[in-house]
């Protein structure tokens, strides 16, 4: 009997992998508080998705994306220019 896993085309494994680099990364940059309460989800060629449970941290994230634009901007990841925020 074969694996589910090896019915996971390559590309959504590799979107998975990616989110979970730019999770990292933003998780690492930002304060603690802040950390805990967001999570990448998802992402284009030119915007990251990020998920948040609070409402005054993802007001925070609209008002100064630019920060958070700059955060992957200095991973080499320069592509991006818009941060989207989905709040749960």
């Amino acid at each position: 009997m074969k694996k589910i896993s090896n019915f996971i085309p390559d590309k959504v494994i590799k979107k998975k992998e990616t989110i979970d680099k730019f999770n990292s990364i933003l998780k690492n940059n930002v304060d603690a508080n802040i950390s805990s309460k967001i999570n990448v989800i998802n992402y284009s060629d030119v915007s990251i998705t990020i998920e948040c449970n609070d409402s005054s941290i993802s007001s925070i994230i609209k008002f100064e994306s630019d920060k958070y634009v700059q955060i992957f901007k200095d991973y080499g990841i320069y592509n991006i220019r818009e941060i989207k925020v989905k709040l749960i």
